[in-house]
């Protein structure tokens, strides 16, 4: 746009000075030799003219550069609020994983103390019948093993099936689900759940006598070496604990 008014402005004075030579050189011949002055406004507004064009080029460039900083400003505060997020919300996951993991190690502990506590209760095995004739001989310091409530649930309620009349026969089953898990490497759930092993595992029965037992043998307390029973009519052996009950072999 500059260049285009610059090059009009110097067209036009081209032309007027031109004129006016032309208009000295002719009137010089004339007698009187009189000295013609010719006033001419027309530069004056030209020039305002062009003037108001640079002044409106300049104000338009300014806007536009303050436009574009504007933008920039802009842009960089954006990135700087989306960073400050982005930190805020890593800060609030460490802070909740570890939360979680406050509250987990918590419930980890509550639940270790009030096990020991129950095993407490059950760590006296002078209430259980012994007969050693029959291969039946109460133990302590036996392996332990920590259940979860549902783990727990299970297994009790596979003793309670198999042997629901009486806390030695109990105990005796529960004696044979820890002696396989600790001679096969594994958990009571896993030998419990094992096919065509324990049939009650599918129609389970908690009892008092089962959760007695049960917490019994897992506080150490077993009553046999036996790894294997079937009920009283089997007639697989001769072994057991109580009349009528599980035969263990």
């Amino acid at each position: 746009m500059k260049k285009i008014v610059s090059n009009i402005l110097i067209v036009s004075t081209q032309l007027i000075v031109g004129g006016l030579f032309l208009f000295m050189l002719f009137s010089g011949h004339s007698e009187d030799n009189r000295i013609v002055v010719v006033e001419n406004n027309n530069l004056d507004k030209m020039a305002d003219s062009v003037s108001e064009l640079f002044e409106v080029d300049h104000a338009v460039a300014v806007s536009i550069d303050e436009s574009k900083e504007e933008e920039l400003v802009s842009t960089e505060q954006k990135a700087q609020e989306e960073e400050a997020k982005k930190q805020e919300e890593a800060i609030k996951a460490v802070q909740d994983a570890a939360e979680k993991a406050a509250q987990e190690e918590a419930a980890r502990k509550a639940q270790e103390e009030a096990q020991a506590k129950l095993s407490a209760t059950y760590v006296d095995a002078s209430g259980y019948l012994s007969n050693p004739a029959m291969g039946f001989t109460v133990t302590t310091g036996n392996r332990t093993y920590s259940l979860s409530d549902e783990e727990f649930n299970i297994v009790a309620g596979v003793i309670g099936c198999e042997a629901a009349s009486d806390i030695n026969d109990a105990l005796a089953v529960a004696t044979v689900i820890l002696n396989r898990a600790d001679r096969r490497g594994q958990t009571p759930v896993q030998v419990v759940s094992a096919p065509y092993q324990f049939s009650c595992y599918s129609h389970q029965k908690i009892t008092s006598n089962s959760i007695a037992a049960l917490q019994s043998a897992i506080s150490g307390i077993r009553n046999s070496n036996y790894d294997s029973f079937n009920g009283w009519y089997s007639g697989v052996s001769n072994n057991y604990i109580v009349s009528g009950g599980n035969r263990y072999y």
